[in-house]
Protein backbone atom coordinates (compact mmCIF):
# COMPACT_ATOMS: atom_id res chain seq x y z
CA UNK A 1 0.00 0.00 0.00
CA UNK A 2 1.35 3.44 -0.90
CA UNK A 3 1.59 5.85 1.98
CA UNK A 4 -1.24 8.36 1.96
CA UNK A 5 -0.19 11.99 1.91
CA UNK A 6 -1.99 14.58 3.98
CA UNK A 7 -3.16 17.92 2.62
CA UNK A 8 0.02 19.73 3.64
CA UNK A 9 2.24 17.12 1.98
CA UNK A 10 0.15 17.24 -1.20
CA UNK A 11 0.47 21.03 -1.24
CA UNK A 12 4.25 20.76 -0.77
CA UNK A 13 4.42 18.24 -3.62
CA UNK A 14 2.41 20.51 -5.92
CA UNK A 15 4.68 23.49 -5.19
CA UNK A 16 7.77 21.35 -5.73
CA UNK A 17 6.53 20.08 -9.12
CA UNK A 18 5.79 23.67 -10.16
CA UNK A 19 9.30 24.72 -9.10
CA UNK A 20 10.64 22.16 -11.59
CA UNK A 21 8.28 23.46 -14.30
CA UNK A 22 6.29 20.24 -14.45
CA UNK A 23 2.86 20.93 -15.96
CA UNK A 24 0.08 18.33 -15.85
CA UNK A 25 -3.68 18.18 -16.28
CA UNK A 26 -4.35 14.96 -14.40
CA UNK A 27 -1.46 13.80 -12.21
CA UNK A 28 -2.44 10.12 -12.10
CA UNK A 29 -3.16 9.79 -15.81
CA UNK A 30 -0.25 11.96 -17.03
CA UNK A 31 2.21 9.99 -14.87
CA UNK A 32 0.79 6.55 -15.63
CA UNK A 33 3.65 6.20 -18.11
CA UNK A 34 7.06 6.51 -16.45
CA UNK A 35 8.47 8.98 -19.01
CA UNK A 36 7.57 12.13 -16.99
CA UNK A 37 9.23 10.60 -13.92
CA UNK A 38 12.27 9.66 -16.01
CA UNK A 39 12.51 13.26 -17.25
CA UNK A 40 12.31 14.49 -13.66
CA UNK A 41 14.97 12.09 -12.41
CA UNK A 42 17.19 13.05 -15.36
CA UNK A 43 17.66 16.46 -13.69
CA UNK A 44 19.10 14.83 -10.56
CA UNK A 45 20.82 11.76 -12.01
CA UNK A 46 21.82 12.72 -15.54
CA UNK A 47 24.28 9.83 -15.96
CA UNK A 48 21.92 7.26 -14.48
CA UNK A 49 18.83 8.01 -16.58
CA UNK A 50 18.86 7.23 -20.30
CA UNK A 51 15.61 8.53 -21.76
CA UNK A 52 15.74 6.35 -24.87
CA UNK A 53 14.93 3.38 -22.61
CA UNK A 54 11.45 4.79 -21.95
CA UNK A 55 9.51 5.36 -25.20
CA UNK A 56 5.97 6.76 -24.74
CA UNK A 57 3.39 4.01 -24.22
CA UNK A 58 -0.42 3.92 -24.35
CA UNK A 59 -1.06 0.26 -23.55
CA UNK A 60 -1.22 -0.56 -19.82
CA UNK A 61 1.06 -3.60 -20.08
CA UNK A 62 3.63 -1.65 -22.07
CA UNK A 63 3.50 1.06 -19.43
CA UNK A 64 4.19 -1.59 -16.80
CA UNK A 65 7.18 -2.73 -18.86
CA UNK A 66 8.48 0.83 -18.90
CA UNK A 67 8.06 1.11 -15.14
CA UNK A 68 9.89 -2.19 -14.63
CA UNK A 69 12.82 -0.87 -16.66
CA UNK A 70 12.92 2.39 -14.67
CA UNK A 71 12.61 0.46 -11.43
CA UNK A 72 15.56 -1.77 -12.33
CA UNK A 73 17.88 0.83 -13.84
CA UNK A 74 17.16 3.87 -11.66
CA UNK A 75 14.75 3.55 -8.73
CA UNK A 76 16.52 0.55 -7.21
CA UNK A 77 19.84 2.43 -7.33
CA UNK A 78 18.58 5.51 -5.49
CA UNK A 79 16.79 3.64 -2.71
CA UNK A 80 13.27 3.88 -4.18
CA UNK A 81 12.76 0.35 -5.49
CA UNK A 82 9.07 -0.52 -6.00
CA UNK A 83 7.33 -3.89 -5.94
CA UNK A 84 5.34 -5.32 -8.85
CA UNK A 85 2.02 -4.27 -7.34
CA UNK A 86 3.09 -0.62 -7.06
CA UNK A 87 4.35 -0.57 -10.65
CA UNK A 88 0.95 -1.80 -11.83
CA UNK A 89 -0.78 0.91 -9.77
CA UNK A 90 1.39 3.54 -11.44
CA UNK A 91 0.49 2.20 -14.90
CA UNK A 92 -3.23 1.99 -14.05
CA UNK A 93 -3.28 5.55 -12.63
CA UNK A 94 -4.50 4.43 -9.20
CA UNK A 95 -4.95 7.57 -7.01
CA UNK A 96 -2.34 7.96 -4.29
CA UNK A 97 0.29 5.73 -5.90
CA UNK A 98 2.27 8.21 -7.99
CA UNK A 99 1.97 10.89 -5.29
CA UNK A 100 3.82 8.62 -2.87
CA UNK A 101 6.71 8.06 -5.30
CA UNK A 102 6.96 11.72 -6.29
CA UNK A 103 6.97 12.77 -2.63
CA UNK A 104 9.92 10.43 -1.96
CA UNK A 105 11.76 11.91 -4.94
CA UNK A 106 11.04 15.39 -3.56
CA UNK A 107 12.59 14.41 -0.21
CA UNK A 108 15.76 13.20 -1.97
CA UNK A 109 15.96 16.45 -3.93
CA UNK A 110 15.64 18.52 -0.76
CA UNK A 111 18.33 16.48 1.00
CA UNK A 112 20.68 17.07 -1.92
CA UNK A 113 19.95 20.80 -1.82
CA UNK A 114 20.67 20.90 1.92
CA UNK A 115 23.94 19.06 1.37
CA UNK A 116 24.96 21.53 -1.33
CA UNK A 117 24.06 24.40 0.99
CA UNK A 118 26.21 22.83 3.73
CA UNK A 119 29.16 22.45 1.35
CA UNK A 120 28.72 26.08 0.30
CA UNK A 121 28.73 27.15 3.94
CA UNK A 122 31.99 25.26 4.54
CA UNK A 123 33.55 26.94 1.52
CA UNK A 124 32.41 30.33 2.81
CA UNK A 125 33.94 29.54 6.22
CA UNK A 126 37.25 28.68 4.58
CA UNK A 127 37.05 31.94 2.67
CA UNK A 128 36.54 33.84 5.95
CA UNK A 129 39.57 32.10 7.42
CA UNK A 130 41.64 33.07 4.39
CA UNK A 131 40.55 36.68 4.68
CA UNK A 132 41.57 36.68 8.36
CA UNK A 133 45.25 35.92 7.70
CA UNK A 134 44.39 32.22 7.31
CA UNK A 135 44.52 31.77 11.11
CA UNK A 136 41.68 31.30 13.57
CA UNK A 137 41.86 31.31 17.35
CA UNK A 138 39.58 28.86 19.14
CA UNK A 139 39.06 28.01 22.79
CA UNK A 140 39.88 24.46 23.84
CA UNK A 141 39.71 22.61 27.14
CA UNK A 142 43.08 21.68 28.61
CA UNK A 143 43.56 19.49 31.67
CA UNK A 144 45.86 20.91 34.32
CA UNK A 145 46.11 18.74 37.38
CA UNK A 146 42.64 17.58 38.29
CA UNK A 147 40.83 20.39 36.55
CA UNK A 148 40.03 21.65 33.07
CA UNK A 149 40.70 25.19 31.96
CA UNK A 150 39.91 26.92 28.70
CA UNK A 151 42.89 28.17 26.75
CA UNK A 152 43.09 29.88 23.34
CA UNK A 153 44.67 27.91 20.53
CA UNK A 154 45.52 29.02 17.02
CA UNK A 155 44.42 26.86 14.11
CA UNK A 156 44.99 26.94 10.37
CA UNK A 157 43.17 25.31 7.49
CA UNK A 158 44.20 21.73 6.78
CA UNK A 159 44.70 22.69 3.13
CA UNK A 160 47.36 25.21 4.24
CA UNK A 161 49.05 22.54 6.34
CA UNK A 162 49.16 20.17 3.37
CA UNK A 163 50.63 22.91 1.19
CA UNK A 164 53.35 23.61 3.77
CA UNK A 165 54.24 19.90 3.91
CA UNK A 166 54.53 19.78 0.10
CA UNK A 167 56.82 22.82 0.11
CA UNK A 168 59.04 21.25 2.78
CA UNK A 169 59.29 18.03 0.78
CA UNK A 170 60.20 19.98 -2.37
CA UNK A 171 62.97 21.82 -0.50
CA UNK A 172 64.25 18.56 0.98
CA UNK A 173 64.43 17.05 -2.51
CA UNK A 174 66.28 20.13 -3.80
CA UNK A 175 68.82 19.98 -0.96
CA UNK A 176 69.38 16.25 -1.48
CA UNK A 177 69.97 16.75 -5.22
CA UNK A 178 72.33 19.67 -4.55
CA UNK A 179 74.33 17.66 -2.02
CA UNK A 180 74.67 14.80 -4.50
CA UNK A 181 75.92 17.21 -7.16
CA UNK A 182 78.41 18.76 -4.75
CA UNK A 183 79.75 15.34 -3.81
CA UNK A 184 80.11 14.46 -7.50
CA UNK A 185 81.96 17.69 -8.29
CA UNK A 186 84.25 17.24 -5.30
CA UNK A 187 85.15 13.77 -6.59
CA UNK A 188 85.82 15.20 -10.06
CA UNK A 189 88.01 17.92 -8.55
CA UNK A 190 89.99 15.39 -6.55
CA UNK A 191 90.52 13.12 -9.58
CA UNK A 192 91.67 16.01 -11.77
CA UNK A 193 93.97 17.32 -9.04
CA UNK A 194 95.54 13.89 -8.75
CA UNK A 195 95.91 13.76 -12.54
CA UNK A 196 97.60 17.17 -12.58
CA UNK A 197 100.02 16.06 -9.86
CA UNK A 198 100.75 12.91 -11.85
CA UNK A 199 101.44 14.88 -15.05
CA UNK A 200 103.62 17.36 -13.17
CA UNK A 201 105.63 14.49 -11.75
CA UNK A 202 106.12 13.08 -15.25
CA UNK A 203 107.17 16.47 -16.62
CA UNK A 204 109.70 16.84 -13.83
CA UNK A 205 111.43 13.71 -15.05
CA UNK A 206 111.77 15.02 -18.61
CA UNK A 207 115.17 16.51 -19.47
CA UNK A 208 114.02 20.13 -20.01
CA UNK A 209 114.70 23.41 -18.20
CA UNK A 210 113.66 23.15 -14.56
CA UNK A 211 111.29 26.09 -14.72
CA UNK A 212 109.10 24.65 -17.50
CA UNK A 213 107.27 21.92 -15.53
CA UNK A 214 106.47 24.28 -12.69
CA UNK A 215 105.11 26.91 -15.10
CA UNK A 216 102.92 24.35 -16.87
CA UNK A 217 101.59 22.94 -13.60
CA UNK A 218 100.83 26.40 -12.28
CA UNK A 219 98.88 27.27 -15.43
CA UNK A 220 97.01 23.93 -15.25
CA UNK A 221 96.04 24.54 -11.65
CA UNK A 222 94.90 28.09 -12.39
CA UNK A 223 92.76 26.82 -15.26
CA UNK A 224 91.40 24.02 -13.09
CA UNK A 225 90.28 26.45 -10.37
CA UNK A 226 87.42 27.44 -12.71
CA UNK A 227 85.69 24.20 -11.72
CA UNK A 228 85.57 25.05 -8.04
CA UNK A 229 83.08 27.98 -7.93
CA UNK A 230 80.15 25.81 -9.10
CA UNK A 231 79.82 23.72 -5.88
CA UNK A 232 80.49 26.85 -3.85
CA UNK A 233 77.66 28.59 -5.68
CA UNK A 234 75.34 25.67 -4.95
CA UNK A 235 76.29 25.82 -1.26
CA UNK A 236 75.56 29.55 -1.30
CA UNK A 237 72.13 28.90 -2.84
CA UNK A 238 71.40 26.25 -0.22
CA UNK A 239 72.30 28.70 2.50
CA UNK A 240 69.73 31.15 1.17
CA UNK A 241 66.89 28.61 1.45
CA UNK A 242 64.37 29.20 4.31
CA UNK A 243 64.87 26.95 7.29
CA UNK A 244 62.70 23.80 7.28
CA UNK A 245 61.03 22.50 10.40
CA UNK A 246 60.97 18.69 10.25
CA UNK A 247 58.52 18.33 13.13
Amino acid sequence: MPKKLNEQQLHELKDWLQSHEIVYKNLHRDFSDCLPVANLLKKFYSKLVELHNYPPRNNTQLKVNNWETLNLKVLSKIGLQQNKQMLEKFAKAIPGAIESLLYDIMIIDREQQQQKAGDHQINEQEKIWTENDEIMTVTVNKRIGDGLIQVPQKMILYSLYEEAIKQCQAKDNYITAAQQKITHLENVIQLKAERIDELCAQLAKVSIPNSLPNNICQRARVSFEALIPEPREIIHQMGSLPSINNE
